[in-house]
């Protein structure tokens, strides 16, 4: 891809009317850049335009649905039928994220172009592709993922989860991002209409996959153990998972997806059982941080503060005693930054250092009181873009006096620099960014997909 990307970039170089296009591209997507990027809408607009003209009289005509504001060579439409898929598609690489959305409605040709898997390829390749925050919130019950471009400031809607039923609340599921496609796996669905809610349902080893390429979810093969509540991280193309709740016990064994190849295969078990753990990447190591545990699978004392790190090299677990900083408390929102761990725990950003296993503290969460006072916020989302942190939603709890307080769902959005603010103090920089505006509330899913 490499060569073939450079003879490209090349044959770019020559061909005149190469302005021109780029201009057609910025004119097509003046609609996406004034109207947002509103993936549904889209996708039933092409559906409607298929059904008008055809397929096709679209292949025949790639530009039939092009503006027609001016004449074809103010717009450089005549640039369009010379050029060679190749070229086309170094151009669509090289263009904003939100941009490729309506520039696949263009035509099918354009549609399988934008569409392939050459461009999420090419732009990790020129160090341009973006990174968006998807989220799963709580409010309004029911909704699908929402989608929020950093450089626009702006939230978006996916399409409906497939196989998702608004009857049955999913729980314990992991979420994960590799490159451009979310993965969604394990977890209970749990009957809304029962009234017994957390004693229904039963773990399952459902994956399913969305491409942010297509805009499509589709189902994956299911992990070999179904388990709820269990710790996953992205080493390259390879998705972790270890523990979790299983259909009748807590788990203590592991298995690694190949996102490529859509296959399952187990690895060595850890030597602890945990449930509601936190998975991470960090240096290539997949680590299995805390959790709740059964007794009577220990012999030797309470682990519930410490962690389990699987060397995919070697194949093997290291066991890493008094890890987490508080052995009373399942881990809170996290992301690792700059190659860096960072952790929420109460209302402190805490960063972990694996040479020391020691923490530093590096400042506050939005919003809270910069004295010993207990943290109200919970149920936010922690994501990293760069060296940008997010907190998003959440609710927020607070006291009218001792036996009286109410709970306020949030839908705000903070952002900092980390690194700025790292090095002038701990007073962290925070801004705010666009809200839900109707959605929020606890934070079920988040991750950070790259196209």
């Amino acid at each position: 891809m490499g060569a073939r990307a450079t003879t490209t970039n090349l044959a770019l170089a020559n061909v005149k009317n190469a302005g021109k296009l780029r201009t057609l591209l910025e004119k097509l997507s003046l609609n996406d850049k004034e109207e947002g990027q509103h993936v549904v809408e889209e996708e039933e607009k092409e559906e409607e335009d298929q059904q008008e003209e055809g397929e096709g009289a679209r292949v025949s005509n790639p530009v039939s649905r092009a503006p027609r504001n001016g004449s074809e060579e103010n717009l450089g439409l005549s640039s369009v039928h010379v050029l060679p898929n190749d070229i086309l598609t170094l151009i669509f690489a090289r263009l904003p994220r939100a941009t490729l959305s309506a520039i696949r409605l263009t035509c099918s040709t354009w549609k399988r172009l934008c569409q392939h898997q050459d461009i999420a390829v090419l732009r990790r390749q020129m160090g341009v592709a973006e990174g968006w925050i998807y989220v799963l919130a709580e409010k309004p019950a029911g909704s699908s993922f929402r989608v929020f471009d950093p450089q626009a400031n702006k939230w978006s809607m996916l399409p409906p989860i497939a196989g998702h039923s608004l009857q049955e609340n999913w729980q314990g599921f992991a979420c994960v991002a590799v490159g451009h496609k979310l993965i969604l796996m394990g977890g209970r669905f749990v009957d809304t209409t029962t009234s017994m809610h957390h004693s229904s349902g039963s773990a399952c080893g459902d994956v399913i996959v969305y491409s942010a390429l297509t805009n499509q979810w589709t189902r994956a093969s299911s992990m070999k153990t179904p388990r709820s509540w269990f710790a996953a991280a992205v080493i390259g193309t390879q998705v972790y998972i270890a523990g979790g709740q299983g259909k009748t016990h807590f788990l203590d064994s592991a298995e690694v997806y190949d996102s490529e190849k859509d296959t399952w295969h187990s690895i060595a078990s850890m030597g602890s059982v945990r449930s509601s753990c936190h998975g991470v990447a960090l240096d290539g190591e997949f680590w299995v941080i805390a959790g709740e545990y059964n007794k009577n699978h220990y012999d030797d004392g309470n682990r519930k503060g410490s962690a389990e790190v699987f060397d995919p090299l070697t194949g093997s677990w290291r066991f890493i005693p008094d890890m987490w900083l508080d052995s009373h408390k399942v881990p809170g929102p996290n992301t690792v930054i700059g190659g860096e761990l960072v952790f929420v725990h109460l209302s402190k950003l805490m960063a972990y250092n694996k040479d020391t296993n020691g923490w530093m503290h590096l400042g506050h969460v939005s919003g809270a009181d910069v004295y010993n006072r207990p943290f109200s916020r919970f149920g936010f989302a922690c994501e990293s873009v760069h060296n940008n942190l997010y907190i998003i939603g959440g609710k927020w709890e607070s006291w009218q006096n001792r036996s009286r307080f109410c709970v306020q769902t949030l839908n705000t959005v903070e952002v900092c620099n980390l690194q700025i603010s790292k090095s002038a103090s701990r007073l962290l920089g925070w801004r705010a960014c666009a809200s839900m505006v109707d959605g929020g509330g606890i934070i079920t899913a988040s991750a950070v997909l790259w196209l």
